[in-house]
């Protein structure tokens, strides 16, 4: 492949700088067909003045499209042989009738010969002017038809989408309208019911609040009664026991009864 590339930039090169009086005079092939693997060789005749110089070939496949570039230098009696293989199927694959063409300077002013190639070697069918008038008439007319029907399916296609948006934003409008119904009943519903839990809830707290409040002076009333029992009747017990010991040392006679007396009311008095 960069060889071809090579070649072809070597041509144009030689294209820009040689003069374009040179003309190929004779140009021919072995056979006039070809399969796969065959060599084909190309022979001709360049004029004497061009005699020793370079003679490009170019083949086009049937469908005018450059398969292939190369060149060979003619002797000093101005004939060329050009032999090429046909075992690229990059080149050659396609069954038809190609074109080969050999120049030195100018393309337009060389010899154009035709050969047909077939992969399998199977013969080339070649269809007359009329046939091929008749075929290109019936491909436009079959164009013609196929263009009015695309062109009909374009424009229902055209309808039916119009259609199917005004469908489509009608449905989104009503869904639109729903959805906001829904969102502002469901709003509505939720605000109604957490008022009053709020309300429960805040009277609750408050109550809890009270409760335990007076719970707490319950209890601390019921502390220092008891604090005040406790102290009571520790005071009894201590009057108790000092009249007690009042009462033994009389019994003992370690005081008088005056003096019993006197500490008892001092007792009694605290």
């Amino acid at each position: 492949m960069f060889g071809h590339v090579s070649l072809l930039v070597l041509c144009v090169f030689s294209l820009a700088i040689i003069p374009a009086y040179a003309e190929v005079e004779s140009l021919q092939t072995d056979r006039p067909s070809y399969a796969t693997y065959m060599n084909m060789y190309f022979t001709g005749t360049v004029d004497k003045a061009d005699a020793q110089k370079s003679v490009n070939l170019v083949i086009h496949d049937p469908y005018g499209k450059l398969v292939l570039i190369t060149s060979n230098a003619s002797d000093s009696n101005g004939i060329f042989h050009i032999i090429i293989n046909t075992n690229d199927p990059n080149q050659f694959s396609l069954k038809g009738t190609y074109g080969a063409t050999a120049f030195v300077t100018d393309e337009s002013g060389g010899k154009t010969i035709s050969f047909d190639f077939s992969p399998d070697g199977s013969p080339v069918n070649h269809q007359t002017s009329t046939q091929n008038n008749s075929q290109t008439s019936q491909n436009i007319a079959e164009n013609n038809t196929v263009l009015k029907s695309l062109n009909l399916q374009h424009s229902n296609s055209i309808v039916e989408h119009s259609v199917n948006i005004t469908d489509t934003v009608t449905v989104s409008k009503i869904n639109s309208t729903v959805y906001h119904s829904e969102q502002s009943s469901t709003s509505y519903d939720f605000k109604n019911i957490l008022y009053p839990l709020m309300a429960i809830c805040g009277a609750g707290i408050v109550g809890l609040i009270l409760y335990l409040r007076k719970k707490k002076c319950d209890s601390e009333t019921t502390d220092n009664k008891e604090s005040e029992l406790s102290s009571h009747d520790d005071n009894e017990t201590k009057d108790d026991y000092a009249l007690m010991v009042l009462k033994s040392r009389l019994a003992k006679g370690e005081i008088t009864l005056e003096e019993f007396k006197t500490l008892k009311d001092i007792l009694n008095e605290s």
